[in-house]
């Protein structure tokens, strides 16, 4: 991965993980990582909530678009992204509706 961040010259980025020992173990290890590589930095790191939790996953989005970072990682379940994306889609379409 940090092969893949030195390549693209992508400094700042976020961090997704799930909420269970795949994703926990993934990000001390890439943490470690990159703090012995050092030149990149973590603009947020977020846990993805294993159950379709509305609030938090409209949390997680927000955090999301105010970061500069445009660069995401992720370490989690399809299951967990899935539940994000669905609510990316959903507040997306709903924002374009807005106006």
């Amino acid at each position: 991965m940090l092969q893949i961040l030195r390549r693209f010259s992508w400094a700042w980025f976020g961090l997704l993980i799930s909420d269970e020992d795949y994703g926990r173990h993934a990000a001390r290890s890439f943490q470690s990582d990159l703090a012995e590589s050092g030149g990149s930095c973590l603009a947020y790191l977020e846990v993805l909530p294993w159950v379709n939790d509305v609030a938090e996953l409209r949390r997680i989005v927000s955090i999301m678009k105010k970061s500069t970072s445009r660069v995401v990682i992720v370490f989690a379940h399809q299951s967990n992204m899935l539940n994000l994306m669905e609510e990316v889609s959903y507040l997306v379409h709903n924002s374009l509706h807005s106006y």
